[in-house]
């Protein structure tokens, strides 16, 4: 029998393109024999996976969040089809650590600690991704889950400054206090490359709905001529239904393409000879605000000028470094006439800026603070 630590992860994303998700499991595969719980394969590296399918949605039903389970003192959170699968499965499973990613695996990694030390893996504030009548209720019921279990966690990340800000504000006395492990990338070795003609405009990540998908579509018939844009997006929950419709909407574009996201871990590599990685998603949560996204910081590796919109932590990044460009709003119109307005030279000189910053923003802290985080479970 093996003396290695037991530690379970729960995360309601599909794992093989969850980033984050695959480099806390390399982590703790390291000292670890690891069990993870999410849709689609495994990442590389544990011992046991437990599959969730398309009918196990990470949201609660409607009837469990509207008549107020919260008040008799069960999460709704526990009665999403994704929690009850993962509970069912993984029932009387001892554990040393449990990790969950996302506040909505907060409630079932609890059910299924059993005494164990909690991770809480803030990765995204509660009202990201919540659509329809009840979102304002189960985003009540996240917040309600990280205000009652994060000061009973033994670890707390998130993946930004902006929300670990949030945390000690919107949670009484977390403790331990807040770590940033940022969704960076290790160091590349590589040079900017000359900025192409037609110029190449890049997006990568998850086919989801309020992420701007449509609106770069849009900015690029604003474009006209001299420009294209590649798509890498990987499905998401919804079976894919946001990419079947993104598809449509881009038919009609030949200097559109929508292509399949490369592996998580080859990312900055499938990013280098793109000109320009745009970022133009609405700051209409606060996560879309709070959010320091992978993709931007995938983009620095690969020396990609940068081109965002309004949000917060987005904008700030590139006005630090002076990677590129900032839209004042993100109607497809203005996102177009900022990168038109950058102009070739000025892509050229975002593109040298971001070799300059690459270090600086590549995962060398972000590492150590992991391995601390590690250190204090016991687990280094």
């Amino acid at each position: 029998m093996s003396a290695r630590p037991r530690v379970l992860v729960v995360a309601f994303t599909r794992h093989q393109d969850d980033a984050r998700v695959r480099r806390l499991v390399r982590a703790l595969a390291r000292t670890s024999d690891v069990t993870t719980a999410g849709y689609g394969p495994s990442a590389p590296g544990p011992v046991r996976h437990v599959t969730l399918g398309p009918a196990d949605s990470p949201h609660p039903p409607a009837s469990a969040v509207a008549t107020g389970w919260l008040a008799r003192g069960v999460s709704p959170l526990l009665r999403s089809p994704a929690a009850r699968t993962t509970a069912a499965a993984l029932a009387g499973d001892r554990w040393d650590v449990v990790v969950a990613v996302g506040a909505e695996a907060l409630a079932v990694a609890r059910h299924l600690a059993d005494g164990a030390r909690i991770w809480a893996d803030v990765r995204a504030w509660p009202d990201a991704g919540l659509h329809g009548p009840f979102a304002p209720l189960e985003r009540d019921a996240l917040l309600r889950v990280l205000r009652d279990d994060l000061p009973r966690s033994s670890a707390v990340t998130t993946s930004s400054g902006a929300l670990a800000d949030l945390v000690r504000r919107e949670v009484p006395s977390p403790a331990p206090d807040v770590v940033v492990v940022r969704d960076s990338w290790p160091l590349a070795d590589l040079e900017p490359t000359p900025v192409g003609d037609p110029v190449r405009i890049v997006r990568a990540g998850v086919a989801r709905v309020g992420t701007g998908l449509e609106t770069t579509v849009d900015a690029m018939r604003a474009l006209g001529d001299g420009w294209t844009l590649d798509l890498l997006l990987a499905p998401g929950p919804d079976g894919g239904a946001v990419l079947r419709r993104l598809h449509e909407h881009a038919e009609d574009l030949a200097q559109v393409r929508i292509l399949p996201a490369p592996d998580p871990d080859d990312l900055p590599g499938a990013l280098h000879g793109y000109d320009v990685a745009a970022w133009w998603v609405p700051p209409t949560t606060t996560q879309a605000c709070a959010a320091l996204p992978s993709f931007l910081l995938a983009a620095v590796q690969a020396r990609c000028a940068l081109s965002v919109g309004p949000a917060a932590q987005a904008e700030r990044l590139v006005r630090t470094y002076g990677l590129g460009v900032v839209a004042v709003d993100v109607f497809a119109a203005t996102c177009a006439a900022s990168v038109r307005r950058l102009g070739r030279d000025g892509i050229a000189a975002a593109k040298e800026r971001a070799a300059d910053a690459a270090a600086e923003l590549s995962a060398t802290a972000d590492d150590t603070r992991l391995a601390g985080v590690l250190d204090r479970l016991r687990l280094g």
